[in-house]
């Protein structure tokens, strides 16, 4: 055990160090190992703490020790089955690395940065001003630190959201077909983790049919390829959940739900037996999904933590919504990440309820897009985007950018 500790604490340093040589800004490489450091204490400190209080329920120990007993095979990579992918992962990894669980959860935990790293890229696309608060207040936002820091599928869909999130608005932005490509790639990739995650991305997206600024042509090659692939990955979800008709839906809903009220944070959840009801608990669910639990719901240090945290997310809401203008709403890539956070939080409302300490984890790939979202609705009018020409800069790569800004 010692041992693969201090392999895991020589891993974090080779992986920052590896920062130095990522080709973006010298800015960008100070605060990327200012939040590894973070990551790092987090990881091989904080967490320590997390898994021997909770030994039997941490997954990534079930997946470290499965990489040293089963056998790697391609043929094990299955899309949409999230457990059996990153055990294949583990394995791979254990064949290339050296045998150390806490190496493997610093891995892990460089992912989730890289993906946190991403959504703030986004965030400049759209700002046109490079704001490097913005990816300090998502990276060590309590709850996204503390669930990237450990081997789970989280960091991997957080990854997947990210590049997703990046294509839609450079795409929206500049028009062009490599945003396209990385937003295609970030829905594959969170479905491949998680099934769902491919009609929950690509709903939303028929939101840019309403750009007035496209013609009509392009919208409806747009619409029709949003809605063809939405109906292929609603089928694939269907075939694989055997949902085939209303009463099915009923049954895969009850089930999901039923299945999170076991431990400490489990809840009692009411039985769903018509698509009426069904609606009628979404708004219910949704707050469940996103603001839960709130301060004292789970009488735990990480129940207390996350309930003020919380707290602190419905305040921004309200101040946003007192911020909020018509011409914001109607802007395609905020009503984008509204619908997006809707669609999610409806869907994962069903299995929150049921037990508020998943709730808390399972939010953390749609996390950063929420907090920047509140935070961009708040700070909005201490922004003053330039009016110089502005053509985005190619992925991770250092380009020197001439904003005015007004903060």
């Amino acid at each position: 055990m010692v041992d693969g500790y201090f392999v895991g604490l020589l891993w974090s340093f080779v992986l920052g160090a590896s920062i130095l040589l990522w080709p973006v800004s010298s800015q960008h490489k100070s605060a990327l190992l200012l939040v590894w450091l973070a990551k790092i204490f987090t990881s091989l400190g904080v967490m320590l703490v997390f898994e021997i209080h909770y030994e039997g329920a941490v997954d990534g120990v079930v997946y470290y020790y499965k990489s040293t007993t089963d056998s790697f095979s391609w043929e094990n990579f299955m899309f949409g089955e999230g457990t059996t992918n990153i055990i294949n992962f583990a394995i791979l990894y254990q064949m290339i690395f050296p045998d150390s669980y806490h190496a493997m959860k610093i891995t892990v935990s460089m992912v989730g940065m890289i993906g946190v790293y991403i959504f703030y890229r986004a965030s400049i696309l759209y700002l046109e001003q490079d704001d490097i608060r913005i990816f300090y207040a998502l990276a060590l936002y309590p709850t996204i630190l503390f669930w990237t820091s450990l081997i789970a599928k989280d960091s991997f869909v957080l990854l997947g959201v990210a590049f997703y999130a990046y294509g839609v608005v450079g795409w929206h932005k500049f028009g062009q077909t490599r945003y396209l490509l990385w937003g295609a790639f970030g829905v594959w990739f969170a479905s491949f983790m998680r099934l769902w995650y491919g009609p929950i991305l690509v709903a939303p997206l028929i939101i840019f049919f309403l750009n007035k600024k496209s013609g009509w042509m392009s919208k409806i090659i747009f619409a029709v390829i949003v809605v063809f692939s939405l109906f292929i990955l609603s089928s694939i979800f269907s075939e694989r959940l055997k949902i085939e008709n209303t009463e099915d839906l009923m049954k895969q809903t009850n089930n999901i739900s039923q299945s999170f009220v076991q431990g400490g944070s489990g809840q009692a959840v009411e039985t769903v037996s018509s698509p009426a009801q069904m609606i009628a608990l979404m708004p219910f669910g949704l707050f469940t999904a996103l603001f839960r639990p709130l301060p004292g719901e789970i009488l735990n240090a990480f129940g207390l933590i996350a309930g003020f945290e919380n707290l602190f997310l419905l305040w921004l809401l309200y101040s946003a919504m007192k911020n909020i203008q018509i011409k914001d709403i109607t802007e395609p890539v905020i009503l984008w990440a509204i619908a997006l956070i809707i669609i999610w939080g409806s869907i994962y409302g069903f299995a929150s309820m049921g037990n508020l300490g998943s709730a808390v984890r399972y939010r953390v790939p749609i996390l950063p897009l929420l907090v920047a979202l509140l935070l961009y609705l708040y700070f909005k009018s201490s922004y003053q985007i330039s009016k110089v020409k502005f053509k985005g800069s190619k992925f991770l790569k250092n380009k020197k950018l001439i904003f005015k800004i007004k903060v």
